[in-house]
C-alpha cells in the first residue's frame, strides 16, 4: 500500500521544544517519563487512547444521548458487538481495568488459579487472593503468545480450582496467538468446565498476524478472522482505547447469558448502569464506530503496514515486533547500564528528541521498552525520523550511564531516579509540525468504477462525486484540515447577527496581520472580488499579473476590462524564473502612457499566481509597482489569497529575508498595497470566509459596506458565523508559523522534484500550493481546440482515482467579439494541494500515476462539448470523446 486510505480532518500542533528544555522536564519529573506533561512533549509513542479518530467517531460526539438508562448509544455498541465480535451481549466499562474488575469479583475466589499467556490482570486476581500462572509454548516461535495445550492439560488434571483461561491477543503487545491454539485451548477448557477470555484489545494486529503466518487463513478478511477468535473464546474483553481507536472506555461481551448477568450485577456496583458501565454515551458511541471502523481491510493493513516499516528502519536494535510497534531490549541497547535499562532508554530518547516512552505498572527493574506507534496519528516521515533518533541514540549508546534509583516506588510512576546526564547529540526534526487528530475515509474505486463515474460526469472533474474519488486536488479551496485549536474556538463561539467577540477579533486580527483599517468580512472571496469590482469600476483597464476566473468575471461584470501585465517568462512553462507572479513594469507603464492613469481603476496584484503555476511575485516587485502607482494615483489591490506562501518563497529565495519572520514578509508585502481581497479557504486555513480591505480610503470602506448589506449580510459578519469567524483568527495566526508554511510549501515542491526526476512536463521552477502538468507538451497530438487539459485531467482520475481541474482553453472561455476559444500559452492541469490534508504518501501515489499515465500518454483522446455554459464554463460544462 503506497499511501494511506484516508486523508485528513484535523490536526494538532506538535510542540518542539530545546534540548534545555526537555532537560528542565526531567528533573523537574524526578527522571521519570510518565511525569512529563503531554505539552512537552514531541510525539507521545503509547498507542493506548492516543489513535486518530474518524470524522464518523467525532460525530459520534454528538449523536445519541445521556440517558442513565436505556442510551441509544448502548444500543448502538450492542448492535456493532453482535455485527462485529458475534457475542449477543455485551457489558460496558470505564476501560480494560474495569472489564478484569467484573470479571474478577464475579470468577475468581480465594484458592483459584487463573492460566494465562500474560500478567496483565494480575493485580486483581491476586486481590481475590488467587493465583496467577504464566505460561507459554516456546514450541512455535511465529506465536510466542501460544499457551502450551499439553501443559495446560496437566495442570488441570491435577484438579486445580480454575477461575478460567486468560488468553490475551499479541501478549505484552508482541507475543502473537494462534487461532489453532485457542482452539485447542477452548476444547481444553470445556473439556474442564471452565472459560477462555481472551483480550482482544489488539485483535486486528493478531488478525493481520495469523493471515500472513498461518496457512489455514491465508486470503480471508480480516473481520472474518477476527470472529473466527471471538468464537473461540466464552468471554472477549476490549480495551476502547487500543484497536476500537477510542480515548476511553471498554467492555465484555460474551453468549453467556448467566455470565453475562453476574457481570451485569457487579458492573452497577463498580462502574455504573449496566446500559453506560462508567462510560460517556458519546464514548459508547465512538467505541461501536471504532468497532466497525477497525475491521476494515485498507484501514488494518495500513496500520499493520506502518508498524513494519517503522520496525524495518531499526539498524542492528535489538527489540521485538509488535502489533503496536517494537518493544525494545533495553538492557542490550544499553551496554552500559546496569540497573533500569528501560526507564534509562526512556529518559534519553526523551533528552536526545523529545519523545515519549514510559512504563506503567507495578515497578520492576523491567528490561523491555515500548516505543509504539498510535494508530492512523503519525505520517511515515514522523516514524523515519522517529527511528531516525533511536537508530543515533542507539550509535551513542555506549555514552548512556544507568538511572540511579532514590524512592521506594511500588509502581513505575512514583518512582524517582537520579542521573549523570548523558553528551548524547540533540535530533531536531523537520518533519509535519502536526499530528493527525480526526480522518476522513477516502473512495476506494476499481478501474472499471472509474470509467463509469468519468463517463457519468461527462468528462468534467468538477461533476465527479467525492465518495468516489481517492485523492482530492482539485483545489486547495475551503479543503483544508482544521487545527483542534481552531475546531476549539469554533465550538465555543457564541452566535448572534450583531457585533460579537468572533466578530471584534476578525477584525482586530487582519488589522494586525495587513496593517490595513478597515476590514470587511465576506462569506469568502468571490463575494470580496464582487464588491471590490463594483465600488472601484465604472469602465477602464484593470492591469493584473494573469488573470483568474472569478476575478476577471467581476471586473468585465462591473465595466472594466481585464488587460495581463504580467512578466512574459510566466507564460513560459519550461522557465525557471523565480519571480514569475511580477508585473512587468514597461507593461504597466505602456498602459498608463496609452490610456492615462486615470483609465486605470486599480491594479490587481495575485499574491503567488494561481494561473501561472502557484508563481510567487518578488519583495522588490511589489515597492516598486507600489512606488510607481502611488505616484500616478493607482491604487494597489492585492489578491492576498495566498500572502503567506508567497512570503514563504521571498523568505527561501531572496537572502536578504532569509532570517525574517513570514509574519513580517506578510506585513512588508501589505505595506506595498492599498487594499486587497482574500479569499480565507486557502492560506487562512478555514473552510469558508473571506473578506475585503482597504488601508484608509473611508469613502471606498462606506460603498462596501452597502453593498454588504445587501448581498452578503451584516456588517459584523458578512454573511459568516461566528464560529468560522473565530476559527478564521486561529487560521491566521497558525498560517505565519514557520514550521506549518514551510511544510505546506515543500510538500508542493516534494511532488514537483518527483516529476521532474521522471521527465513528465510541468510548469517550473514548482509554485507554492500546486503542480501543475503541461498539457501541450504532455498530449501534443492534442489541439488546444480539442481540450487537452480538460481530457488529461479525465484520464488521470480514470488511472488514478486522482481528481485534479483543467486550467487552459476551457477556463479562459471564449472572446465575446470573435466567438473562438481564446487558446491560451498555458494549457494546465492543475493538481492543488490541501493544506494538512495529505502525506507525502499519498503525493508518491499521485506522482508514480502519472508518471504511467504519460507513459501511456498516446492513449489518450480529445474532447469536445456537449453543453457550453455561458459563463464559467468549467464548472459545469460537459464533454464527450473524439473518436
Amino acid at each position: 500500500m503506497i499511501s494511506e486510505p484516508h486523508k485528513i480532518k484535523a490536526v494538532r500542533k506538535v510542540n518542539f521544544t530545546s534540548f534545555r528544555e526537555r532537560l528542565q522536564a526531567l528533573k523537574a519529573a524526578d527522571l521519570n517519563c510518565f511525569k512529563i506533561s503531554n505539552n512537552l512533549v514531541t510525539f507521545d509513542l503509547t498507542s493506548q487512547g492516543t489513535s486518530a479518530m474518524s470524522q464518523e467517531q467525532f460525530s459520534g460526539l454528538f449523536i445519541g444521548d445521556e440517558a442513565y438508562a436505556g442510551s441509544r448509544n448502548f444500543e448502538h455498541l450492542q448492535s456493532s458487538v453482535q455485527d462485529i465480535l458475534g457475542h449477543k451481549y455485551v457489558c460496558p466499562t470505564h476501560n480494560l481495568n474495569g472489564c478484569h474488575k467484573l470479571i474478577s469479583t464475579t470468577m475468581v475466589n480465594e484458592g483459584d488459579v487463573v492460566f494465562s499467556n500474560s500478567m496483565a490482570q494480575r493485580e486483581l486476581v491476586y486481590e481475590r487472593r488467587a493465583e496467577i500462572k504464566q505460561m507459554s509454548n516456546e514450541s512455535i516461535p511465529d506465536f510466542t503468545g501460544n499457551l502450551g495445550p499439553a501443559q495446560l492439560q496437566e495442570e488441570l488434571s491435577r484438579g486445580v480450582q480454575v477461575s478460567y483461561i486468560y488468553v490475551e491477543l499479541f501478549a505484552d503487545g508482541y507475543r502473537p496467538v494462534s487461532i489453532s491454539n485457542l482452539m485447542e485451548i477452548k476444547k481444553i477448557a470445556e473439556k474442564n468446565d471452565t472459560k477462555v477470555i481472551i483480550n482482544a484489545s489488539r485483535i486486528i494486529g493478531n488478525a493481520c498476524y495469523i493471515r500472513e503466518n498461518e496457512p489455514e487463513y491465508t486470503g480471508w478478511q480480516i473481520d472474518a478472522i477476527v470472529k473466527e477468535m471471538v468464537n473461540n473464546s466464552h468471554v472477549c474483553v476490549i480495551d476502547a482505547g487500543q484497536d476500537p481507536r477510542s480515548n476511553v472506555g471498554g467492555l465484555i461481551s460474551t453468549d453467556d447469558l448467566e455470565l453475562h448477568e453476574k457481570f451485569q450485577n457487579e458492573v452497577v456496583v463498580y462502574e455504573g448502569l449496566h446500559t453506560y458501565g462508567g462510560m460517556a454515551g458519546r464514548t459508547m458511541e465512538v467505541l461501536a464506530l471504532g468497532l466497525r471502523e477497525m475491521v476494515n481491510e485498507d484501514q488494518a493493513n495500513w496500520i499493520a503496514e506502518q508498524v513494519q516499516r517503522f520496525a524495518s528502519r531499526l539498524e542492528g536494535i535489538p527489540f521485538y515486533t509488535g502489533s503496536d510497534g517494537v518493544y525494545i531490549k533495553a538492557d542490550e541497547f544499553l551496554p552500559n547500564a546496569n540497573s533500569h535499562q528501560a526507564h534509562t532508554l526512556a529518559c534519553a530518547l526523551y533528552l536526545k528528541s523529545g519523545i515519549r516512552v514510559f512504563l506503567n505498572d507495578r515497578f520492576s527493574d523491567e528490561k523491555i521498552l515500548p516505543i509504539q506507534v498510535p494508530r492512523l496519528a503519525l505520517t511515515n516521515k514522523q516514524l523515519l525520523q522517529i527511528s531516525e533518533v533511536v537508530n543515533e541514540l542507539y550509535l551513542e549508546s555506549r555514552k548512556v550511564k544507568g538511572l540511579v534509583l532514590v524512592s521506594e516506588p511500588e509502581w513505575h510512576d512514583e518512582a524517582e531516579f537520579e542521573w549523570e546526564i548523558p553528551d548524547v547529540s540533540e535530533y531536531v526534526f523537520d518533519c509535519e509540525p502536526h499530528t493527525i487528530a480526526m480522518i476522513e475515509y477516502v473512495g476506494i474505486t476499481s478501474l472499471k468504477e472509474r470509467e463509469s463515474e468519468v463517463k457519468k460526469a461527462d468528462y468534467n472533474t468538477f461533476l465527479l462525486p467525492s465518495d468516489k474519488v481517492k485523492i482530492d486536488l482539485l483545489t486547495d479551496s475551503g479543503t483544508s484540515a482544521m487545527s483542534i485549536e481552531q475546531w476549539q474556538v469554533y465550538i465555543g463561539s457564541r452566535e448572534t447577527p450583531a457585533t460579537s467577540e468572533a466578530s471584534l477579533e476578525f477584525v482586530s486580527t487582519i488589522q494586525e496581520i495587513t496593517g490595513y483599517k478597515y476590514i470587511i468580512p465576506t462569506h469568502q472571496g468571490r463575494a470580496a472580488e464582487h464588491i471590490m469590482s463594483q465600488v472601484l469600476i465604472e469602465t477602464g483597464y484593470v492591469p493584473g499579473n494573469m488573470y483568474f476566473t472569478t476575478t476577471k468575471l467581476h471586473q468585465e461584470m462591473a465595466g472594466g476590462t481585464f488587460t495581463d501585465v504580467i512578466v512574459d517568462e510566466a507564460h513560459q512553462p519550461t522557465s525557471d524564473f523565480p519571480w514569475k507572479g511580477n508585473i512587468d513594469l514597461n507593461k504597466l507603464k505602456g498602459l498608463v502612457e496609452k490610456f492615462g492613469a486615470r483609465s486605470l481603476p486599480y491594479i490587481s496584484f495575485e499574491a503567488s499566481v494561481n494561473m501561472a503555476g502557484g508563481q510567487p511575485f518578488s519583495m522588490d516587485n511589489a515597492r516598486e509597482v507600489y512606488e510607481f502607482c502611488k505616484a500616478h494615483g493607482i491604487p494597489v489591490m492585492f489578491d492576498a489569497t495566498r500572502v503567506a506562501e508567497n512570503a514563504y518563497m521571498i523568505k527561501k529565495k531572496n537572502p536578504r529575508y532569509k532570517n525574517t519572520p513570514i509574519g513580517e514578509i506578510v506585513k512588508e508585502l501589505f505595506s506595498y498595497g492599498d487594499g486587497c481581497t482574500v479569499s480565507s479557504k486557502k492560506d487562512f486555513l478555514v473552510n469558508i470566509c473571506g473578506f475585503l480591505a482597504f488601508r484608509d480610503n473611508k469613502e471606498y470602506y462606506k460603498r462596501s459596506l452597502s453593498m454588504l448589506r445587501k448581498y452578503e449580510g451584516s456588517v459584523a459578519n458578512g454573511g459568516m458565523s461566528a464560529g468560522d469567524m473565530a476559527a478564521h483568527s486561529q487560521g491566521a495566526r497558525e498560517m505565519v508559523q514557520e514550521e506549518y508554511i514551510r511544510a505546506r510549501v515543500e510538500q508542493t515542491n516534494y511532488l514537483g522534484e518527483k516529476l521532474l526526476e521522471a521527465g513528465v512536463p510541468i510548469v517550473q521552477p514548482p509554485g507554492t500550493h500546486a503542480i501543475f502538468l503541461d498539457a501541450k507538451r504532455f498530449l501534443p497530438h492534442i489541439d488546444q481546440d480539442q481540450f487537452p487539459a480538460q481530457a488529461l485531467a479525465a484520464a488521470l482520475y480514470v488511472k488514478t482515482g486522482v481528481r485534479s481541474m483543467e486550467r487552459g482553453n476551457v477556463s479562459k472561455g471564449r472572446n465575446p467579439e470573435t466567438g473562438e476559444n481564446y487558446r491560451p500559452a498555458l494549457e494546465l492541469v492543475r493538481l492543488t494541494i490541501p493544506r494538512r490534508v495529505y502525506t507525502n504518501n499519498h503525493m508518491d501515489e499521485v506522482a508514480n500515476g502519472i508518471i504511467e499515465l504519460y507513459q501511456d500518454r498516446d492513449s489518450i483522446k480529445g474532447l469536445k462539448f456537449t453543453y457550453e455554459p455561458p459563463k464559467l464554463r468549467f464548472f459545469q460544462g460537459r464533454f464527450e470523446e473524439i473518436p
